[in-house]
Order: structure tokens, then C-alpha cells, then sequence
């Protein structure tokens, strides 16, 4: 065999014992992601608020009713702007991606554990479906049971109502924008460069939600959340929860859940970003 035959043979066979070595490794991290977003609801979440009509619905919900009367157009402009903005697959799939390098080097998730998320992730999916009813029957139930430890801290374990506050935070800035295009206020918007726009945009993020009405709104949206969940929680058997809190206080969860809330905050904001950047320059000028 000669020199360069071996030095080939290394080469090539170094990137692939070192891939053998990783694979497993970075599957598991994987695994968990995929689980963790199952058990966050966070496919069907972003799939509610950002599949097409849905932004454009939101932000009409948060309009004053004198707003509404005068904002169809703008509302259509939004909804436009929306559909080419927010990717439901790409961001969810980005998402998954930060949460499996927060989780990398921890062990998969149990069958246990697999399980559980699968029967939360189906109730989840009948709760939704359920008729308003039905939803009412099924939540006074589930609340009318004995607070349970367990149940309240896996609560609070979760992202839920943060997720929930980044929904409501988007859906407050662009039925913003709607309310301003709609009142005939476009200038202050469209005479802006892109860069001091998306500054702009980058600086209400920054601040939050601070004004009283939408601040209690907030409040009231994460509560409902919250209480939602726990409902459905209440629904698991004890054996699901206690492998599910094991597994959210394992060494990694933490990590996870703040790469799971940070990722979802950047697609959601920087998909607003455009469709905003995209229904202003698209809006007449007058």
C-alpha cells in the first residue's frame, strides 16, 4: 500500500468514525426536540396563529369596532403580506433545530415519557376540536378536580403562556400598523427606509406591551392559557405526569425550554418584521 493510499484511507475514514460517534447523539437530541414540541402544542400553535387568514383574523379581533368599520383593506393588505411572511414548516422546523442543540449530549425520551406526550398532544387535538360547549363542559370538569402538585409544577415547567404572550405581542403590532393604514396615517410608515422600519419594529418588540388596555388583555390571555392547560393536565394519568415532570426537570430542560421560547420569539418577530415591511411598501401612497 502506498503513502498517499493511506493518508486517502484516514482522511476518509476520520469524518466517518467521527460521524458514527456523533450520530447517536445528535438523534437523541432530536428525539427530544421533536417530543418537546409535541408536548408544547408548539406545530399547532404557530399553525392556528400563522397559517394563512389567520394573522389577519387575529389583528381584526383586537381592532376597536370603529377601527374594524374602516379596516377591511387594510386587514386584505395584512393578510396578503402574512401568507408570503410567516412559513408554518420552515420556522417550526428552525425551532426544533434550537431546542436539539440546547439538548444535545442528553438521553432520549423514555417510551414512558413518548407515550405520555402522545395521549397530551391528543387531548390537546380534542380539546380544540370540540365545540364551545363542549369546551365549557370538559374545562369545568377537569378544574373541579383536587389541586394536584405534580400538575402545577409540570404548569410551570412549560412555555405555554410565554408562547402565548409572543402571539399576543405580534398580533398587537400589526393590528397596530392595520389601525394606523386604516385611519389614513400610512406616511409615517412608508416614508420610512426599510432599515429605520425594521429598527422601528425592533424597538416596540424591545418595549412590550406597556399600554393598560392590551396589558390586561395580555394578562387574561396568558391566564386563560395557563388554565386551559392545566385542564387538560388534569385529564392525564398520574403515571403520564410523573414520567413528564421527571423529564422536565432532568439536567437539559431548562436550556430547552429558554432555546424552545427564544426561537419562537425570533421566527414569529422577524416573520412579522416582513409581512409589516411587506404591507407597507405595498400600500398606496397618498
Amino acid at each position: 500500500m502506498t503513502a498517499f493510499s493511506i493518508v486517502a484511507r484516514r482522511f476518509f475514514f476520520a469524518p466517518f468514525l467521527l460521524l458514527l460517534v456523533l450520530a447517536p447523539a445528535m438523534a437523541r437530541a432530536q428525539d427530544r426536540a421533536q417530543a418537546l414540541l409535541q408536548f408544547e402544542g408548539v406545530q399547532a400553535r404557530y399553525q392556528a396563529a400563522y397559517a394563512p387568514g389567520a394573522v389577519a383574523r387575529d389583528a381584526r379581533e383586537l381592532l376597536e369596532p370603529a377601527d374594524q368599520a374602516i379596516a377591511d383593506s387594510a386587514l386584505k393588505a395584512l393578510d396578503r403580506a402574512a401568507a408570503r411572511s410567516f412559513d408554518v414548516a420552515a420556522s417550526v422546523a428552525a425551532i426544533q433545530q434550537e431546542v436539539a442543540a440546547a439538548g444535545k449530549g442528553a438521553a432520549a425520551p423514555s417510551p414512558q415519557v413518548v407515550t405520555a406526550v402522545a395521549r397530551f398532544a391528543q387531548l390537546r387535538a380534542d380539546y380544540a376540536a370540540k365545540d364551545r360547549a363542549a369546551k365549557f363542559e370538559f374545562f369545568n370538569r377537569e378544574r373541579a378536580k383536587p389541586v394536584d402538585p405534580a400538575r402545577t409544577e409540570l404548569l410551570e415547567r412549560m412555555a405555554v403562556a410565554d408562547m402565548r404572550e409572543v402571539d399576543f405581542s405580534s398580533q398587537l403590532l400589526l393590528s397596530s400598523v392595520v389601525k394606523q393604514l386604516a385611519r389614513g396615517n400610512a406616511g409615517q410608515f412608508t416614508s420610512l427606509p426599510d432599515r429605520t422600519l425594521d429598527m422601528a419594529v425592533d424597538t416596540l418588540w424591545s418595549r412590550g406591551v406597556t399600554s393598560p388596555r392590551p396589558r390586561n388583555l395580555l394578562t387574561v390571555a396568558r391566564e386563560l392559557e395557563k388554565q386551559v392547560t392545566q385542564a387538560l393536565l388534569a385529564a392525564l394519568p398520574d403515571a403520564d405526569v410523573a414520567a413528564l415532570l421527571a423529564w422536565r426537570n432532568d439536567p437539559h430542560a431548562a436550556a430547552e425550554r429558554e432555546a424552545l421560547l427564544g426561537a419562537y420569539r425570533a421566527e414569529v418577530k422577524a416573520s412579522g418584521a416582513v409581512a409589516i415591511r411587506t404591507m407597507v411598501r405595498g400600500w398606496p401612497r397618498s
